[in-house]
């Protein structure tokens, strides 16, 4: 007896590369009143790359940025992934720089996917107090593992529960001097839940976890923080609530994407564990100017119009274009220790955007609304183009 769900896993299991187009088919069996399941696929180019060029980098420590990114499916014939990122600032000198790295790798077994990631970055940047200039730099380097296990699934949902352990190094350094207060050695346990369901046209995607600080792998100490120090055995909890639904207008193509994310913890937590708000990866009308906190999120919504390219002699290069517009909204709770660095922040944007087979390119223009009285007015316009093979 052929289980359906289990060659649905294994679809869903190929699938995950984005170089398969697997189809699971029911056809006629030999014996009578039987069937074959039988699981077509036409793989694409195992490997992808790209570079872009974005100005989504902080002023303090290049705003300007290059970004690589190299991805292999199936190196090993089990339907894994391999990929490697970096970037680096595109104009470097001796006051200011920043570059990053990763390293992914994922493999898929039955119910059952195992993935670790590896992050490093470092950066160097001049800051002033007194009319005096000092020298800031720092590095960091992040190891994590997750387990994942889809437990329930069927025609419309899957849902899943994951484990994973992640160890982050941090250094940072004042003029040559190490500042111990933010150099820390962080072993966080993870643990979380994820639903997935179609309503519909639409898709909606739950996520929930839960990390504690534990003393495993050469984590530091706790030492018994007083009041309104970092402790090093916290717990959070995270959640993540997303919803896409593509459709139709006046014979147009739409789509209305909308994300609430966000975290709460009663402890104090390092820099490295708070939320934060401002860029383009959450509010998006604040630039140089962010809100962080212990607890706190965001939410993300967008509608966005495209329209094929029509252009006999832009269609080389181009098969799409489209508008977005998009509004952000988040908020930092007043915790007992973070003195005015709480509030709301919201902002509009207006994004136009066109990408091809082997090139895109997008300029968004985004505007400051709602702030609290720490956080000076903005218009920042992000940019980015990026190039695939």
């Amino acid at each position: 007896m052929v289980n359906r769900r289990e060659i649905e896993q294994m679809v869903d299991q190929l699938n995950r590369l984005p170089s398969n187009q697997a189809q699971m088919e029911l056809t006629p069996g030999k014996a009578v009143g039987g069937s074959d399941v039988v699981v077509k696929n036409t793989p694409q180019k195992p490997w992808r790359a790209n570079l872009s060029r974005t100005n989504e980098g902080q002023r303090s420590t290049g705003e300007q940025q290059w970004n690589a990114g190299l991805e292999w499916d199936n190196p090993s014939g089990l339907a894994d992934q391999f990929s490697l990122r970096g970037g680096h600032d595109a104009i470097s000198d001796r006051q200011k720089a920043s570059r990053n790295a990763s390293l992914a790798y994922s493999l898929p077994w039955g119910w059952w996917t195992f993935s670790y990631l590896y992050n490093t970055s470092e950066y160097r940047s001049v800051a002033q107090a007194s009319n005096v200039n000092f020298k800031q730099d720092g590095d960091s380097q992040n190891h994590q593992f997750k387990a994942e296990r889809v437990v329930y699934r069927d025609a419309l949902s899957k849902t899943s529960l994951n484990a994973g352990l992640s160890y982050l190094r941090t250094n940072n350094y004042v003029e040559g001097s190490k500042l111990a207060v933010s150099s820390n050695r962080i072993t966080e346990a993870q643990f979380g839940i994820n639903h997935g369901r179609r309503v519909g046209s639409a898709f909606v995607n739950i996520d929930l976890g839960m990390q504690q600080g534990i003393g495993a792998l050469d984590a530091q100490g706790n030492h018994d923080p007083r009041p309104g120090e970092a402790d090093a055995r916290y717990r959070k909890y995270t959640g993540t609530l997303s919803y896409l639904h593509p459709f139709q207008l006046w014979g147009e193509n739409l789509s209305f994407t909308s994300l609430a994310t966000g975290q709460r913890s009663e402890d104090v937590l390092f820099s490295s564990q708070r939320t934060s708000l401002g860029g383009s990866a959450s509010v998006r009308g604040y630039k140089d100017e962010f809100l962080s906190g212990d607890s706190g999120g965001y939410w993300r919504n967008e509608l966005r119009l495209t329209r094929p390219v029509t252009l006999d002699w832009l269609r080389p290069v181009f098969a799409e274009y489209g508008a977005a517009a998009g509004y952000d909204q988040g908020v930092i709770r007043n915790d007992r220790y973070n003195g005015n660095q709480h509030g709301r922040l919201s902002s509009n944007s207006f994004e136009l955007f066109t990408r091809g087979q082997h090139v895109a390119a997008s300029v968004t223009f985004a505007h400051s609304l709602e702030r609290p009285d720490v956080i000076e007015r903005e218009a920042p316009i992000y940019f980015r183009m990026d190039f695939f093979l």
